[in-house]
């Protein structure tokens, strides 16, 4: 049997995560790290004063992020991100990849020094239907 959750509790899991990022959070790129040891950012986007709507059928979607719009930017690779409070504490990490991954990134992985980064749209599921 296959593990699922009521549109309740799944709408529930995903608001408690959502409100932890608090008010003007923040949306960081990487090159390497974990939630334990992140590694130095080469993107930060701000996040709204409100982060995320309310969950619907247990996923929420991000309301406006702003651009990083001079990035620190590094010849490797953008490999995770992460989503933190205004004071940097992580709340969610993931991966980042071309396609198929948490985050998807369509204009390629690098980021250079004083590029312009930015996100269309971010939505975040706690829990499995």
């Amino acid at each position: 049997m296959s593990l699922t959750h009521a549109t309740s509790a799944r709408n529930a899991a995903t608001d408690a995560v959502t409100a932890l990022i608090g008010a003007s959070g923040k949306l960081k790129f990487r090159i390497a790290g974990t939630i334990g040891s992140p590694g130095a950012a080469v993107a930060t986007l701000a996040l709204s004063a409100t982060a995320f709507g309310a969950s619907a059928s247990g996923t929420a979607t991000a309301n406006t992020i702003n651009p990083d719009t001079n990035a620190a930017g590094n010849a490797s690779p953008v490999a995770n991100a992460s989503l933190e409070t205004s004071g940097g504490t992580l709340i969610i990490h993931c991966a980042v990849a071309a396609s198929g991954s948490d985050i998807n990134m369509s204009n390629g992985l690098v980021i250079g020094a004083g590029d312009t980064v930015s996100c269309s749209a971010l939505t975040y599921t706690a829990l499995p239907a």
